[in-house]
């Protein structure tokens, strides 16, 4: 919503193929509403490369609603959306990530339904990669990618509202899948995902991902990530 702030911090712990080892990722970030059709997102990039935490980058993303169809239970939306990130960890993985791996571009378009207790989303997005500051992206990997996603959620709890200081739960399941345009090599995951949402303000995901096939080199495919995030509204007019 318009002057809506969100604060969140994502937390990735997913598994090193190389030695079974953690490799974590924690990733804060602010979303602003300019208006009801315009919003702004930054986020930061840190990990715990080398064994130590390490401020790896940043990124901007910003999204604009260009249409809604919005009835009682139930909506249609459709944004065009883009991130420039920035980035200066190691390149070692074929699999382009914006979000805390690789400097690049990225632009997308994304559909959401709603249907009573059911939602359903679908994106599709091109990724260009770029260098890494001073890690130069490897030429024999492919910097332009197309990714793909389709998710659906089911408001399982409560039953019958009566309040907004109810919790919410929500059960969702997505496939995430990436295509690279220079080789072909392509990658399918699933995530299944257990969502709180608490007074309609905090929302807690806890997400599992997993690799069901790729023909790519990716040295952390599978993993849990786990996200908080609590909504401050009317934030320009507060005193």
């Amino acid at each position: 919503p318009k002057n809506a702030m969100v604060v969140r911090g994502m937390n990735s712990l997913f598994q090193r193929s190389a030695d079974n080892s953690i490799s974590y990722h924690f990733m804060p970030e602010v979303m602003f509403g300019i208006n009801k059709n315009f919003m702004l997102i930054t986020n930061g990039f840190i990990s715990n490369e080398n064994n130590r935490l390490n401020f790896e980058g940043a990124s901007v993303l910003g999204q604009y609603r260009f249409y809604s169809n919005d009835e009682a239970k139930r909506h249609f939306r459709m944004a065009v959306w883009s991130r420039i990130a920035v980035n200066n960890s190691d390149i070692h993985q074929e699999e382009i990530e914006l979000n805390g791996h690789n400097s690049g571009i990225r632009l997308g378009l994304t559909g959401t339904q709603l249907l009573s207790k059911t939602a359903l989303s679908s994106t599709v997005s091109y990724q260009k990669a770029l260098n890494n500051f001073s890690n130069e992206f490897p030429q024999n990997y492919s910097s332009d990618a197309v990714d793909y996603t389709f998710s659906i959620g089911q408001l399982v709890l409560p039953k019958q509202y009566k309040n907004f200081k109810q919790t919410n739960v929500n059960l969702m399941l997505e496939i995430l899948g990436q295509t690279h345009l220079e080789n072909g090599e392509s990658f399918l995951d699933v995530a299944p995902v257990l969502q709180f949402i608490i007074k309609s303000k905090a929302r807690l995901d806890i997400t599992y991902r997993r690799q069901l096939f790729s023909t790519m080199y990716r040295t952390q495919a599978n993993g849990i990530i786990i996200n908080f995030q609590y909504s401050i509204f009317n934030v320009v007019n507060q005193k």
